[in-house]
């Protein structure tokens, strides 16, 4: 059920210009290629008629040489063969990790859904690109020569179905200062899960003090969001954690059981 409904939350990312809603066409897709396999004798007419879809529509679906699989249903393809919609094993962390490092440092294209992500003080660019390559993905960089941008750090490949994918999974499009709860992807991975999006979050976006030794999480989402970082930390650490409108504030017992004591 779950894999369905974030299939479903992908293929929506996409448009189709038969389709009001995109999902109905992967579920037509696939319809169509079940009803060609299991019928390999009829012809494109003798299958429209049996499914009740235009001929015109199915025709290059079960032609082997045309390439008009719908975008989404192609998409769903892709990711499932990454292992980015029922994650596990070598992908379900390294997930969870780059949901943090997004968050925390990137963002995700709202006309490409592009993901990409910025270096900080404590991330540099060859730590997001083992992120990248963690998933699966090679990455590539921007801005390396610019003097006043940070380095960038993106997919070179399979670019779009990945930033739509980790949108299905809850993380936001188009900037992240509306987010108002983590991607649901941390809940679904538990604790392991939550741990590496944490290492990665707190990463880019800790701030310490040298006059005290508890330390600052800055950010401009709602305070539903900050109170969800903040609970996610106490979980972890089960250590002192407060939060407001403006951040979170980490103790310096739960930054030592997160490992990032300085």
């Amino acid at each position: 059920m779950a894999s369905r409904k974030l299939q479903q939350s992908l293929a929506q990312t996409y448009n189709h210009p038969s389709y009001e809603d995109p999902y109905d066409a992967v579920r037509d897709y696939r319809r169509v290629q079940q009803a060609a396999a299991t019928n390999p004798e009829k012809s494109s007419y003798a299958l429209a008629d049996k499914l009740d879809l235009p001929r015109s529509r199915i025709r290059g679906w079960i032609d082997e040489e045309s390439d008009t699989m719908p975008d989404a249903a192609r998409a769903i393809e892709i990711a499932h063969n990454m292992g980015w919609i029922e994650p596990h094993d070598d992908r379900a962390l390294p997930l969870a990790a780059l949901a943090g490092h997004l968050l925390a440092g990137g963002s995700i294209a709202q006309s490409t859904y592009v993901p990409s992500i910025c270096e900080g003080r404590r991330v540099s660019p060859i730590e997001i690109e083992r992120a990248f390559q963690a998933v699966g993905v090679r990455p590539t960089r921007r801005h390396e020569q610019s003097d006043n941008r940070a380095t960038e750090v993106y997919p070179a490949e399979h670019a779009s179905v990945l930033g739509r994918t980790l949108s299905a999974w809850g993380c936001p499009v188009g900037g992240r200062n509306d987010i108002r709860s983590p991607p649901k992807l941390i809940v679904t991975l538990g604790d392991a899960g939550r741990k590496m999006f944490l290492e990665s979050y707190v990463s880019h976006r800790a701030v310490t003090f040298d006059s005290k030794a508890t330390c600052r999480l800055q950010g401009e989402q709602p305070e539903s969001f900050h109170e969800a970082i903040a609970k996610l930390i106490m979980k972890s650490t089960s250590e002192s954690v407060s939060y407001g409108s403006r951040g979170v504030t980490v103790s310096a017992a739960a930054m030592q059981a997160l490992e990032f004591a300085e």
